[in-house]
């Protein structure tokens, strides 16, 4: 029986990994590469797989997951599908890699509370229903004479997103980070602990954006500028 099984999933390896989005619209070139595979051009109606590093030239992209959320991205990124749960079309649990570019989603309500989370290399955001922006790697500018700084910048335009560092930021960040709950001293750089590290964070509602990298914590109201960039304006009209 078992070599029987194992025929059939090499005779129909569609069998052995299960689909957990679709592409929706694309306006450019942009290509999947399944874990330890080549890649793979994509086109609308391309199914999506757990372990998918979805990489877009050019234009934008848009994708919908099994639970009917979507997420857009925009020239220039790559998002790795790094869990994906569903229990026929209710989300049980997602969570994505944001490498480089910009993600804008608007996210389903899980019935039972299902997890959604988008990370990038600074910055973990974690909802259960709204929409909200990630830009991965953004330069935000200086006063003259001095460098930008670069930082994953988190922007919620409905709902409420939990922000939090990630774990690498996390042991750089220095006290005065807001965040909700009591004030926790986190000195650094030095090792957190896993209880400090989870006490450093910021709810975001509507209209608000928080500015994540290292030594860098700065919560702010939305960008006016990130409302009317090229990505911003395709999603205006591709919504």
């Amino acid at each position: 029986m078992k070599r029987l099984l194992l025929v059939a999933l090499f005779s129909f390896p569609s069998l052995a990994l299960a689909e957990v989005a679709r592409i929706s619209l694309l306006e450019g070139v942009a290509s999947r590469t399944p874990k330890d595979g080549a890649a793979q051009p994509l086109a609308v109606g391309a199914a999506l797989e757990l372990g998918d590093s979805i990489s877009v030239k050019t234009g934008n992209l848009k994708l919908e997951l099994t639970d009917g959320s979507v997420i857009a991205l925009a020239p220039g990124s790559e998002l790795v599908l790094t869990e994906a749960e569903f229990e026929g079309q209710e989300r049980k649990g997602f969570s994505a890699l944001l490498k480089g570019g910009s993600l804008w989603t608007k996210v389903k309500k899980a019935m039972g509370g299902g997890k959604f989370e988008v990370a990038t290399e600074r910055a973990v955001a974690g909802v259960r229903g709204t929409i909200f922006r990630i830009d991965a790697d953004a330069l935000l500018k200086a006063a003259r004479g001095r460098k930008g700084r670069r930082a994953s910048i988190v922007r919620v335009v409905e709902g409420a997103v939990h922000v939090r560092p990630s774990a690498t930021v996390a042991k750089s960040l220095k006290t005065g980070a807001p965040r909700a709950g009591p004030r926790v001293e986190v000195a650094g750089p030095q090792e957190v602990s896993v209880d400090a590290w989870e006490k450093i964070f910021v709810d975001l509602s509507a209209g608000q954006q928080v500015a994540v990298g290292v030594d860098l914590w700065e919560q702010a109201a939305l960008d006016e500028a990130a409302k009317n960039d090229a990505f911003a304006k395709w999603l205006e009209k591709n919504q």
